[in-house]
């Protein structure tokens, strides 16, 4: 009987393969699935976004519109050249007061009206087109087919959000390794684990994530589901500096604390379509030698680029704002406040550089570091510029 107790006790104790494939989560989620859940729609209106743009097929639509618009500006043009009548067709001259406007301004813009409209007409008919095109089909067969046609993408965009989410989950430190990161060595071991356990404790985190280093000379550090990586470049552009490398620390575990790198990974899976094409084009556009190669990259991905750019990114750039100044605030508060103003002055731009194009992208939506700054300013201080590396520490008391 004892033996017996015995066994159900350790089966009843014993991880389940996703608990243990999770390992490193904050320990404020007890169990695997209410972490994910609770943090893969921090940012709603990026991933909302991101399924519109990846599954109605936004980009296709721009190319679309963006053809329709070359071929109805040249027809335009061509027909008012040709036959020196810059007149509406009879569908537009019937609409009410519009199509009387429309005929003056094109008899007054006489070619250039004519090209104008044209171009905006095939344009805007474009991309309607190009977003209903694929489906035409099913709504032609009725409401309801055509319906479920959207349903169903919309839920295989989730599905695709969810499963890329598991996958960077219980396969991130695989992916790490195969992209450079590594352990520390003993000497790293020594220099940076106090400083991340000094981090966790002032944070009042009962653990923290494990800890690679990656040896590329960037001054980057990432946090991931379950890890934080630490680039040697940073280590080095800071000549191993405690306070620097501790607010860095601090900074990124806040975000794996508020569960910001999940959401990350739940948005690139609904937008798995947009994010493969826009890391591949960003990578090319990278590596790119010469402006003729450069301009090939972006004749062909240019739709993705732009539909990333200007869609995406302005939609998920309240929420990832807001999630850097609580991780600067974090860092700040944990007492950190002047390693963490020396990194911010150091660099124009988030020290969380993009490894391909989408993240690159997706890091341009960061709120300037001066404005970040001024998030983790002291009261009844002055930090006047030019800064010295003294006054990052030691700000000026207000008289």
């Amino acid at each position: 009987m004892n033996v017996e107790s015995a066994m159900a006790n350790s089966v009843e104790i014993r991880p389940s393969l996703l608990a243990k494939l999770t390992l490193g989560r904050p320990a404020e989620f007890p169990a695997p699935m209410m972490w994910l859940e609770t943090c893969i729609l921090r940012n709603p209106r990026g991933t909302v976004t991101a399924l519109v743009a990846a599954w109605l097929y936004v980009p296709a639509a721009m190319g679309v519109s963006i053809a329709l618009a070359l071929v109805g500006g040249l027809y335009a043009f061509t027909y008012t050249f040709a036959t020196g009548d810059p007149a509406l067709p009879a569908m537009l001259l019937d609409v009410p007061v519009l199509g009387d406007a429309l005929q003056s301004w094109l008899v007054k813009g006489g070619g250039v009206g004519a090209t104008l409209l044209g171009a905006a007409a095939g344009a805007i008919i474009g991309f309607l087109y190009g977003l209903v095109l694929v489906f035409l089909g099913p709504f032609q067969d009725g409401l309801l087919d055509g319906a479920a046609a959207v349903l169903g993408t919309t839920a295989l965009g989730v599905t695709a959000g969810v499963l890329y989410t598991l996958y960077r989950t219980i396969f991130e430190r695989q992916i790490l390794h195969l992209t450079g990161a590594r352990r520390l060595s003993r000497r790293e071991a020594d220099l940076l684990l106090p400083l991340i356990k000094e981090a966790a404790a002032r944070l009042k985190l009962a653990n923290h994530p494990t800890l690679l280093v990656d040896d590329s000379r960037e001054p980057n550090a990432f946090a991931y589901t379950r890890h934080i990586v630490i680039n040697r470049g940073f280590l080095e552009e800071f000549d191993y500096d405690r306070d620097a490398i501790a607010a860095v620390l601090t900074h990124e575990l806040v975000h794996w604390r508020n569960g910001d790198p999940v959401s990350g990974a739940f948005m690139r899976g609904v937008a798995f379509p947009l994010y493969l094409v826009q890391a591949v084009g960003g990578w090319l556009l990278v590596r790119a030698k010469g402006s003729v190669l450069r301009f090939l990259v972006w004749t062909v991905f240019w739709p993705v680029f732009v539909t990333v750019r200007y869609l995406v990114v302005p939609m998920q750039a309240a929420d990832s704002q807001r999630a850097e100044y609580r991780a600067d605030q974090g860092a700040a508060l944990a007492g950190y406040r002047g390693g963490m103003r020396r990194v911010l002055n150091r660099f124009r731009q988030s020290f969380e550089g993009g490894r391909n194009g989408w993240v690159e992208a997706m890091c341009a939506s960061h709120p300037p570091n001066e404005f970040r700054l001024e998030r983790i300013e002291e009261r009844g201080h002055d930090y006047p510029l030019p800064e010295d590396e003294f006054a990052l520490f030691e700000p000026v008391a207000r008289s």
